[in-house]
């Protein structure tokens, strides 16, 4: 299972984890895990891209990513939130997969 969990302080997002694979399918099939991976690093490439982030802090490990000292600019907290709502939509409809949880 793939575990997603967001530290907010004062309503705002501070750090990230997505830690374990889907494994809803063999190695190299799991579209579920594909489905979260697509969207985690897409969110990386948009915060180098797109707002002020030092994305030299995200730490990449097998099956393990930590966005950690997230800004309270306006673009790197919308960027987070559009993540956050993508992987819901996952957990939605593969609850037995993914489990989002707030700290």
């Amino acid at each position: 299972m793939t575990k997603v969990t967001i530290k907010k302080k004062d309503d705002l997002i501070t750090d990230i984890e997505i830690k374990g694979h889907a494994l809803s399918g063999p190695y190299n099939q799991d579209l579920v895990c594909a489905g979260i991976s697509s969207i985690v690093f897409g969110t990386c490439n948009a915060l180098a891209e797109l707002s002020s982030y030092d994305e030299d802090q995200i730490g990449f490990i097998d099956g393990l990513i930590r966005i950690p000292n997230i800004s309270e600019d306006s673009e790197t907290q919308l960027i987070c939130q559009v993540m956050i709502v993508q992987l819901k939509t996952i957990e939605q409809s593969y609850p037995q997969y993914i489990e989002i949880a707030y700290i």
